[in-house]
């Protein structure tokens, strides 16, 4: 092998190494993907952080209680872009937030799909129907 082609070589597969990063972000095995829910609340936390950002809401029990559910949506620029602001997802402020759930029914943490306040929906971008799928 010359050095030219060794340096050729050498290039590609470090160049092709940049690619794995971002494609291997991280599994969303602990969502059921398939299936979408409504949940209600008040927001009692909002972090508008990178690379993800987080919102809790305290849900009505049937019991009479409340329960805490996480959910983790997109990076703080993505859920903006998609007219999901701050001054909408604020702490206090009742909302229905639409989200894949966990496989596992115990836990209370599931992914970020859209949201609606006020009667007005927002998707988080990902260009699916969260209205008509989270009526079901």
């Amino acid at each position: 092998m010359t050095w030219k082609t060794f340096g050729s070589l050498t290039a590609f597969l470090g160049l092709a190494s940049l690619t794995v990063p971002s494609s291997a972000h991280h599994s969303r095995a602990m969502f059921n993907v398939e299936v979408l829910v409504a949940v209600e609340g008040v927001v009692t936390s909002v972090e508008w952080k990178n690379p993800h950002m987080w919102v809790t809401l305290d849900v009505p029990t049937a019991d009479g209680g409340t329960e805490s559910w996480g959910f983790e949506g997109s990076g703080p620029a993505a859920m903006v872009a998609s007219g999901i602001s701050p001054e909408i997802l604020k702490v206090g402020n009742r909302v229905k937030i639409i989200a894949h759930p966990p496989r596992d029914e115990t836990q209370r943490t599931a992914e970020f799909m859209g949201m609606e306040v006020d009667g007005v929906y927002y998707s988080r971008g990902t260009g699916s129907n969260i209205r008509n799928s989270s009526e079901n």
